[in-house]
């Protein structure tokens, strides 16, 4: 096989109730805790807590059976933030693979210590707060 540049655009930040405006496609899933940023007191990403993966990124994260340890991560004025990078099903195991191995999202169990696949450059674009713009991962099994 040989190496990959994978290339999303992440779409985002939703909440739980604009959750229905998430596109009812393939690709990846990022679950963040949102809260007031310390100086302007806006709501701003404070930590990525999860990286998942589905035919139907919409449904999966409307039905998803880990939602309450997403929850039970939130601190006192806190709120679930999502984001989305579509990615047709051929990459979308390698790219979530990719994604868990670089930032090491606190619940994910999966890809935390091996990346099973060659080469891959992962350049991300759109809105990626906490998120590595651009890496790469060689095979680690």
């Amino acid at each position: 096989m040989m190496e990959i540049t994978l290339s999303p655009k992440m779409l985002g930040y939703w909440t739980d109730e604009q959750l229905r405006e998430v596109p009812s496609e393939s690709g990846i899933f990022c679950v963040f805790r949102a809260g007031p940023d310390a100086q302007s007191g806006e709501m701003a990403v404070q930590e990525l807590l999860y990286i998942g993966e589905h035919r139907d990124v919409r449904h999966r994260l409307q039905y998803h059976e880990d939602r309450p340890r997403w929850q039970a991560c939130l601190k006192e004025g806190e709120v679930l933030w999502y984001s989305v990078g579509l990615s047709g099903y051929v990459n979308r195991e390698r790219l979530v693979a990719a994604m868990i191995h670089a930032h090491k999202p606190c619940l994910n169990r999966e890809y935390l210590d091996t990346f099973p696949f060659e080469e891959t450059t992962v350049h991300l674009y759109g809105k990626r707060d906490k998120l590595l713009s651009m890496f790469t991962l060689e095979r680690s099994d």
